[in-house]
């Protein structure tokens, strides 16, 4: 699987496409400084809330790693469960201006950076927690930014739509890639990233259809795929039939499985001991690379152990000077994938597809 998403990725940040006009006007130089500020009143409810807060168990005087802050509701909750320290990091500008109205709620408590979860090893601190939420948020889904194909919009799909700004990564929209990537490349995405199986016959009908007028709203997009898969599946199926061509795509302008990998590699060495790392994920792409990331590290410490008994100390040392104190020791406190409760899916159905997973440094 690794290596079927390291082919559907390259070439896009080393050969960019050139944009359009239109495309570049898109690219409107926002930063988070410049989106209207509105006072922080309601606080969306994440998925699986209790859970995950439960798992991070605020202490005073702690400090933690909202990774990907959205609409604010892991951060409210562990500021409130206790007199702790959290830093709120988001590549979206929207949701880092609301960051910064809840800031006034928590002065000297809460901090806020504007960057991409991928890249929080820029941020030179330890934390007692740190929690990542993959999905997008709902005010994300509700917007008119392309990210859902029950709403008419541009085909955009970035998560930060403004410009290059820091370490941030700038974004190419959905609609450049429809219109410019070649038919086996929009297929290889639609399958890899969407696991869509009727990836084939959606890209050649994009490829059609664009020959005759560009791509570049939602709707048009929609319009493409129920051409394109059997009627008699579009009947049947619980989903939409467009809903894996725009995960893969939103994966693919948003990098978010490199950027998972990235942001869990660097968590694991952000971690004071006793501290956790609590990943909420949304689909089984993202759950797999979490699930096989907790197992092969929490491994790590139990194989030097076994390493340590079966090798011979050297003449005149004993085994626990033969053992490297520097490498940390995790353990998986989530045998299987936490799951929201019936009455969590019945209030929100979005987390019917949620799974929680937690790691530990214990050493």
């Amino acid at each position: 699987m690794a290596l079927a998403v390291r082919k559907v990725y390259a070439g896009i940040t080393a050969h960019p496409p050139r944009l359009s006009e239109d495309h570049m006007q898109l690219r409107h130089h926002v930063t988070a400084d410049q989106v209207p500020p509105f006072p922080y009143q309601r606080v969306h409810v994440p998925v699986l809330l209790k859970e995950a807060v439960g798992y991070i168990a605020p202490c005073d005087g702690k400090a933690y790693l909202d990774a990907t802050f959205g609409e604010g509701g892991y951060t409210k909750h562990i500021l409130d469960s206790a007199k702790c320290k959290v830093i709120a990091i988001d590549q979206d500008p929207i949701a880092v201006n609301k960051a910064r109205q809840l800031a006034h709620v928590y002065p000297d408590r809460l901090s806020v950076e504007w960057e991409q979860f991928g890249n929080i090893a820029n941020i030179k601190q330890s934390f007692d927690g740190i929690v990542l939420d993959i999905g997008l948020s709902s005010s994300q889904f509700d917007s008119s930014r392309g990210f859902s194909f029950q709403r008419d919009a541009p085909l955009d799909m970035r998560m930060s739509y403004a410009a290059q700004h820091g370490s941030l990564r700038r974004l190419i929209p959905a609609s450049v890639i429809v219109n410019q990537f070649s038919r086996a490349k929009l297929a290889s995405i639609f399958s890899s990233l969407g696991q869509e199986r009727f990836a084939g016959k959606i890209a050649f009908e994009i490829e059609k259809r664009r020959t005759q007028s560009p791509i570049d709203t939602t709707q048009q997009l929609v319009d493409a795929v129920l051409a394109a898969v059997p009627p008699a599946f579009v009947q049947k199926s619980s989903i939409h039939p467009a809903t894996r061509v725009f995960q893969g795509l939103r994966i693919y302008v948003n990098d978010e499985l490199g950027q998972l990998q990235s942001a869990l590699s660097a968590a694991t060495q952000m971690l004071n001991p006793g501290g956790r790392l609590v990943v909420v994920s949304f689909h089984s792409l993202e759950d797999s690379i979490v699930k096989k990331f907790f197992r092969g590290i929490s491994q790590q410490h139990q194989h030097q152990h076994q390493h340590q008994h079966m090798s011979k100390p050297a003449a005149g040392t004993n085994a626990n000077e033969t053992f490297d104190p520097s490498i940390r020791a995790f353990s998986v406190l989530t045998r299987r994938a936490v799951r929201a409760s019936d009455e969590e899916v019945e209030h929100n159905p979005r987390s019917r597809s949620a799974k929680l997973r937690v790691l530990e440094r214990i050493a």
